[in-house]
């Protein structure tokens, strides 16, 4: 029992010495954050030409990542998901199947920017033709 105490106060020592503090007095720096705000156009059209337009942006993404070329990789995610953005009310109406099915292309092609992993791009561009036709068909 004498243990779990001394445990629990050498806890307790070691979380509140990790506090922050902050200097609001005023010789404090005025500091302001960037503005990060970035306008993304929606794409329009039928459901066709945005899958078309969302393999044409995904096909490079493996590689610009496998290269170290996040900024462009970035890029192209951010046009993929206005795609997507512009895809789903048309395909919400197809199927929900359909709908979660391309939910996880795109998740691939985000973990492959954001967590470095250009496999996934790859995986999303293997698997989204066989998808789209399943859209045609």
């Amino acid at each position: 029992m004498k243990k779990r105490a001394l445990l629990g106060l050498c806890a307790v020592a070691v979380l509140s010495s990790c506090a922050t503090t902050y200097n609001s007095g005023a010789n404090a720096p005025a500091t302001t954050a960037p503005s990060a705000s970035t306008t993304t156009t929606i794409p329009r059209g039928s459901t066709e030409e945005l899958f078309a337009q969302m393999l044409q942006t995904g096909k490079e993404l493996g590689n610009d990542v496998a290269q170290g070329d996040m900024s462009i990789a970035r890029t192209k995610l951010a046009d993929i998901t206005a795609i997507w953005i512009g895809i789903q009310p048309q395909i919400t109406q197809a199927s929900q199947d359909l709908v979660d099915d391309t939910q996880r292309m795109i998740n691939l092609f985000t973990t492959a920017v954001e967590r470095k992993r250009p496999a996934d791009a790859d995986k999303a561009m293997r698997f989204l033709p066989s998808l789209i036709s399943s859209l045609v068909n």
